[in-house]
């Protein structure tokens, strides 16, 4: 028997996990019972050898999230998924964002914070976050003066060209363009010279120009939409796309009032991107025959307990299930590196890069943190959400029970909240999973169920011991690279077959995802927890806007008379010249 990475942290401190051993609800409403729990047959291995049964659960967590990783460093096109671009990966992200308050990165969160910790209604209020009466600093002044209604997002300008200054631009290609383009985020900049506030950062004393040359500050709804360069290019594209609608509007010989413009925009938009996430996004990532059961439902009686429940209640909190354990299955799309447009096509962006871009680092020392990023950086659309699929795409990575190497390995800020959440143990400091650890020990210290548990309950087919085990090449007891040894088989004897009769859900979903479908889709359980939680909060309540005032603005506004259905309608709405507004058919103006 092999001796425990894991010591000592069966000594947390119980008021810093009270929070997270109970989670906000369960997807059926009600807890499972004691072996449908995860952990309960690690709980007996523990007993037979004498263990605390907590830490040895998270030694073996730990791990399982080393077997991820060693499992990711596979690379190679064989590992791309040619039915999902890039694209959905970062949409799923913004998605996320959507529907929770607060950084799922922040294990000492309580899961009890029911509403206040996540919405359970896809509105983009992670970008609109109330409204320009409530939030005046995300929306843009009007030349009538600081009393005008608001009713655009901000947005910013980017650096300029960087690479070769000489080369020639390319029309309707920002990225090959030598001036700034309004493609970022607007920035608020915290220097003397541009602000009273007491929070000042020091100024380069070589830097000739104050404020474009100092730290700042983006002004967006969430702070987390900037997390990366993809989410934020799209979260920059959502804003032109709320802008272009609002300049059609006002541009229509049937123009409301300004506060209409504003809601009627909010409200397109709104269902717009409700659109592409129930026909576009999940039609991409769901099992083809869950989708289809679903997609169709348009009230949320028709989809079940979780949707019935939120029909009750508009604040009905989130599953647990699909916060920390269905609805992660995106870290395993995220591949290692990016192509960001052709005018960069003999450079991929690796994903440390895309990750630290607002950190002073795109060109070279002499970058400013919170700078804009430069011309180069501008994602060219086809490259993410093609129109066709093409050979010079990014693909997103195959769904599995892996993850890219830097999930694992920058892992400084998931370390110290583990640290945290087991009470400050220093015996602590010999574990390190990164981040595939911290979303398996969130969901241990959660309660959540096991796969087993939620397939027999939810009634789709359960996967077999060996197909959970594999044939030596992948699962639990073999690797997909066979001259990696198994961190599970080198831990304490039987772990292996107690993981693959009460499987941690997360994995068991991933798991999944690579049995029933190569990798290419998720799979029926998967499937079906992230269907009827995305396709409830798409049918909540999000606008006062009246349905037939969407429609009627649909048509004036958007080919085929409805509003987009898929992100490359957005894109091409955006990039468009403006829709004439030539309807013949009079707009009514409506309370909103």
């Amino acid at each position: 028997m092999h001796g425990l990475g894991f010591a000592g942290a069966g000594q947390r401190s119980a008021a810093l996990t009270q929070g997270l051993e109970q989670p906000a609800t369960y997807f059926e409403g009600n807890p499972p019972p004691p072996n449908g729990v995860f952990g309960w047959r690690l709980a007996q291995e523990a007993g037979r050898l004498g263990l605390h049964p907590q830490a040895l659960v998270m030694d073996v967590l730990q791990r399982l999230a080393r077997k991820m990783y060693l499992d990711g460093l596979v690379a190679g096109p064989e590992t791309f998924n040619p039915e999902v671009p890039a694209g959905y990966t970062y949409l799923g992200q913004l998605i996320a964002h959507d529907l929770t308050f607060t950084d799922l990165g922040t294990l000492s969160r309580s899961a009890n914070a029911g509403p206040l910790w996540a919405s359970p209604s896809l509105d983009l209020d992670c970008l609109y976050r109330g409204g320009p009466f409530r939030s005046p600093m995300l929306y843009q002044q009007r030349t009538g003066g600081p009393d005008a209604l608001r009713m655009k997002l901000r947005v910013g300008y980017t650096g300029g060209r960087t690479w070769d200054k000489e080369a020639p631009e390319v029309p309707g290609d920002p990225a090959t363009a030598k001036a700034p383009q309004p493609c970022d985020f607007a920035m608020i900049a915290c220097v003397d010279a541009a602000t009273n506030a007491t929070d000042l950062w020091p100024l380069p004393p070589d830097a000739p120009e104050v404020p474009r040359q100092c730290p700042v500050e983006p002004l967006i709804g969430d702070i987390r939409n900037d997390n990366n360069l993809v989410l934020s290019q799209i979260t920059v594209l959502f804003h032109r796309f709320h802008n272009r609608i609002v300049d059609a509007i006002l541009a229509s010989p049937h123009r409301p009032s300004d506060y209409e413009v504003f809601e009627i925009a909010r409200a397109l938009v709104i269902a717009s991107y409700r659109s592409v996430v129930r026909h576009d996004y999940l039609g991409h990532v769901l099992d083809p025959e869950v989708w289809r059961s679903y997609a169709e439902r348009e009230s949320l009686q028709d989809l079940g307990g979780f949707g019935r429940r939120l029909a009750a209640d508009r604040d009905t909190p989130l599953p647990a299930e699909f916060i920390m354990a269905a609805f992660r299955f995106g870290h395993a799309m995220v591949r290692p590196s990016y192509t960001l447009n052709r005018a960069l096509a003999l450079t991929e962006t690796g994903l440390k890069g895309l990750m630290t871009f607002r950190r002073g680092m795109l060109v070279g020392d002499g970058g400013i943190p919170g700078s804009p990023i430069p011309n180069d950086w501008i994602l060219e659309w086809d490259l993410f959400f093609p129109e066709k699929p093409g050979a010079d795409e990014n693909q997103a990575h195959l769904i599995g029970p892996w993850v890219t190497s830097q999930f694992y390995t920058m892992s400084a800020m998931v370390h110290d909240d583990m640290r945290r959440m087991v009470g400050g143990d220093p015996l602590y400091d010999g574990c390190y999973g990164g981040l595939p650890f911290r979303d398996l020990a969130r969901a241990y210290l959660s309660s959540l169920p096991n796969g087993q548990h939620l397939a027999d309950r939810l009634g789709v087919p359960k996967l077999m011991r060996e197909e959970l085990l594999g044939d030596g090449h992948g699962g639990l007891a073999g690797m997909n690279a066979r001259s990696q040894r198994n961190p599970l088989a080198e831990g304490p004897d039987g772990m292996i077959e107690a993981l693959a009769e009460d499987t941690p859900l997360f994995y068991y979903i991933l798991r999944e995802a690579e049995v029933r479908h190569q990798g290419r889709r998720l799979g029926p359980l998967g499937s079906a927890l992230v269907a009827q939680v995305i396709l409830a909060a798409s049918l909540a309540e999000s606008t006062t806007v009246e349905p037939g005032v969407i429609r009627r603005w649909s048509r004036v506004l958007f080919k085929g008379g409805a509003v987009p259905d898929s992100m490359r309608d957005i894109i091409g709405f955006v990039e468009s010249p403006p829709p004439p507004a030539a309807s013949s058919r009079p707009i009514t103006q409506a309370s909103v």
